[in-house]
């Protein structure tokens, strides 16, 4: 095994956001200066961190087709007027290269089916980070509206990563809604609540309960990279 193994890309990440604790942070340092590896990784981590902070700022709140606000519909009616939504694209930085790069030719079309192009379906990662219930019911709301505005029989993939105060849309003994999680994830809407937030919390005492059926198994940083790597649509509440 290499030395620059023993560290986990948990680790990297906590040097990164400056968590770790002086012993930690002098040994990956020294290791660093010995292996190249370990130098790229951690350039890469800074990268990714930049990366996604700057797709945290500044971006324009999210609108369906046409212009039109986000509205209330079905079992969310009787909630509260949805919040804002920021979204942001993949037309910058490398993840956009890497997205387009990566991606395959479709199979050969017929001459009759070349005048009609066909589109990609869209997939989407929610990102709640508010604990304000009108923000947290606007992500519930634009999932419904992304899971009923699929083409056609094109399925659509959505998420939710919560982290924190966001998280508390996910805590089975503080969340209003529920009922409203568990009919979406009925229609295959898949929720993540942070490990980072999460053991954060624990450390304060606070017993985490989660909602049934929420993922805890990723860091909200992780699970944005991964899926705005793999091409997917982001907004974040």
């Amino acid at each position: 095994m290499n030395k620059d193994e023993h560290f986990s890309e948990e680790q990297l990440n906590a040097f990164v956001d400056g968590e770790l604790d002086p012993e930690e942070k002098s040994r990956l340092f020294n290791e660093a200066e010995r292996s190249a590896e370990l130098d790229s990784r951690l350039c890469q981590q800074r990268k990714v961190k930049e990366l996604v902070k700057h797709a945290y700022e500044d971006v324009p709140p999210a609108r369906r087709p046409g212009g039109t606000p986000l509205a209330r519909t079905g079992f969310l009616a009787r909630a509260l007027a949805a919040g804002i939504l920021l979204a942001v694209g993949l037309s910058a930085g490398f993840i956009g290269h890497n997205y387009f790069d990566s991606r395959q030719e479709g199979p050969v079309l017929s001459a009759s089916a070349v005048s009609e192009p066909v589109a990609e379906i869209e997939n989407y990662l929610l990102h709640v980070v508010s604990g304000e219930p009108e923000h947290m019911l606007a992500a519930l709301e634009q999932a419904r509206y992304l899971l009923e505005s699929g083409d056609g029989d094109q399925f659509r993939q959505v998420e939710i990563i919560a982290n924190e105060k966001g998280l508390n849309l996910l805590r089975s003994d503080i969340t209003p809604f529920a009922e409203e999680i568990s009919a979406l994830q009925e229609n295959n809407v898949v929720f993540y609540a942070c490990s980072k937030t999460i053991e954060r919390l624990e450390e304060k005492g606070v017993k985490v309960m989660l909602v049934p059926h929420a993922n805890p198994d990723y860091t909200a940083l992780d699970r944005v990279v991964t899926r705005m790597q793999a091409g997917w649509k982001y907004e974040k509440i």
